[in-house]
């Protein structure tokens, strides 16, 4: 929150109405934003949090023009806008401003090449949330809510499939969100040392993922 309120300071002139980034009660906010857009991510050591640059943050400073990089930009709108207050500007004019330097931006950027490796691929959604209805994709450690207010997740690393030496798959994470339920086989059993085929069944209780098994009737038994 310190680092945005001087983010800039000594780029800005000294007679610029407001300088740093946001205002005190957006700047929160606009942290939030950046971390559910996969442009901020926490680090968190102990007692303390940090926020630190994504890869695709780092990707994104690469290939925007300077100018929109600049804090000057910043302080010029926020000029703009206090003479709209004042009624020094009209709003229409303002945004023909910005439409113009959009245009000119765009009429004389140059395309940095490989640029298509520098981002990482869109998150693949593999079903609804069985919590709050929205979408669930899979991320590196799992398969994730993608509502900010949910914490529906199912783990990569889940210890109930690890004592099983199995592991959600897309496939199968796809059809537990669908269907519910899931045929596995080959899973390990701790007692006889053998693997087994079985159902997976999702059981949500709202807090959690869980999970539990279902055998065939004619075959019985449990492992």
């Amino acid at each position: 929150m310190s680092a945005m309120e001087t983010a800039g300071k000594e780029d800005m002139p000294e007679d610029a109405e407001r300088k740093g980034l946001g205002t005190p009660a957006t700047r929160a906010g606009i942290l939030e934003k950046l971390v559910s857009a996969g442009f901020l991510e926490r680090k968190k050591s102990r007692k303390t949090v940090q926020l630190l640059p994504s890869h695709d943050a780092v990707s994104l400073i690469t290939v925007l023009p300077e100018q929109l990089q600049s804090p000057l930009l910043t302080a010029e709108w926020e000029y703009r806008l206090g003479e709209i207050e004042r009624g020094q500007l009209a709003p229409e004019e303002f945004l023909d401003g910005i439409s113009t330097m959009l245009g000119d931006l765009v009429g004389t950027y140059q395309v940095i090449k490989g640029t298509e490796y520098l981002f990482s691929p869109p998150r693949e959604v593999v079903g609804k949330c069985p919590r709050c209805g929205g979408e669930v994709a899979e991320l590196q450690k799992g398969f994730f809510c993608q509502n900010d207010s949910c914490k529906f997740a199912i783990w990569k690393n889940n210890k109930w499939w690890a004592a099983k030496k199995k592991q959600p798959t897309k496939a199968v994470v796809s059809a537990l969100l669908k269907d519910g339920r899931v045929r596995v086989t080959g899973l390990y059993s701790e007692k006889t040392g053998k693997t087994y085929d079985a159902t997976v069944v999702l059981e949500d209780d709202g807090q959690y993922a869980n999970f539990k098994l279902e055998f065939d009737q004619r075959k019985g038994g449990s492992r």
